[in-house]
């Protein structure tokens, strides 16, 4: 049914190259040999790095964030503190309308952490496996999927479980340099006794401030956090495609 509702448009069959939304991924490669990097860092001072090469038919993605988070004492801190965990990830997919007209993006991606230093949980392990399917559908992108997480710290440990996850992008034609953006993801959250998945859901803004860059803004709510403690985001995006133009030209929709 997933694959219907996405595949009922004919949109373009070129793929934007955004490997997420905010937090939720898409099914987007980058092209052969193009590369795209992120960094962002949000109120409280925490950030995150990403860069992404495009194979073709998958992608290989190195960086650090702190989207997970850990709290020693979670009764009297329910926010936690930002882990910054370094990930690796995989992916591999079928560009929209490859097998078929109307066909969605559709992509099978593996993120494990490779390095967890600085904070309480040291030992701190995420793994993530998720199958997304995204579909341009005229002024629209629309990303649907469900992960399967894991992750857990010196003996503790969540176990698999599975969640859904959407995200959404929306580009007004009298405006097509912005975007609003909003999604939601499910993360572990740490504790010396337990592991637990909450959401993370996200909305903001996406301006095209170049051919090859882009400059978000966006605010992130999360699970047991009242509206004051929102964390506004500010993020740029870059994307270099060896074809120049022919990148520049999907970057910009």
């Amino acid at each position: 049914m997933l694959l219907v509702a996405l595949g009922i448009s004919r949109g373009a069959a070129a793929d934007p190259a955004m490997p997420r939304v905010l937090t939720a991924p898409t099914a987007w490669l980058p092209e052969q040999g193009g590369v795209v990097g992120t960094a962002g860092i949000d109120r409280r001072g925490d950030g995150s790095a990403t860069l992404v090469l495009g194979l073709g038919i998958a992608s290989l993605e190195v960086g650090t964030d702190t989207d997970v988070r850990g709290c020693v004492t979670c009764d009297g801190d329910r926010k936690g503190d930002a882990l910054y965990l370094g990930r690796a990830a995989f992916k591999l997919g079928a560009r929209q309308d490859a097998w078929f007209p109307g066909m969605p993006a559709l992509a099978f991606g593996l993120r494990n952490t490779f390095a967890a230093r600085g904070h309480t949980f040291g030992a701190a392990r995420v793994t993530e496996a998720y199958l997304v399917a995204s579909r341009v559908m005229g002024p629209i992108r629309l990303h649907l999927g469900g992960a399967l997480s894991d992750g857990g710290s010196r003996g503790i440990e969540l176990g698999p479980t599975v969640r859904p996850f959407a995200g959404f992008e929306w580009t007004p034609a009298p405006y097509p340099r912005t975007s609003v953006v909003a999604d939601v993801m499910w993360l572990p959250k740490l504790s010396p006794d337990a592991v637990e998945l909450e959401w993370l859901a996200g909305w903001g803004v996406r301006y095209q401030a170049l051919s090859w860059g882009s400059i978000e803004l966006a605010v992130r709510h999360r699970q047991d956090e009242g509206l004051q403690e929102s964390t506004v985001l500010v993020r740029l995006n870059g994307v270099w495609n060896p074809r120049g133009s022919d990148a520049k030209a999907k970057i910009a929709r």
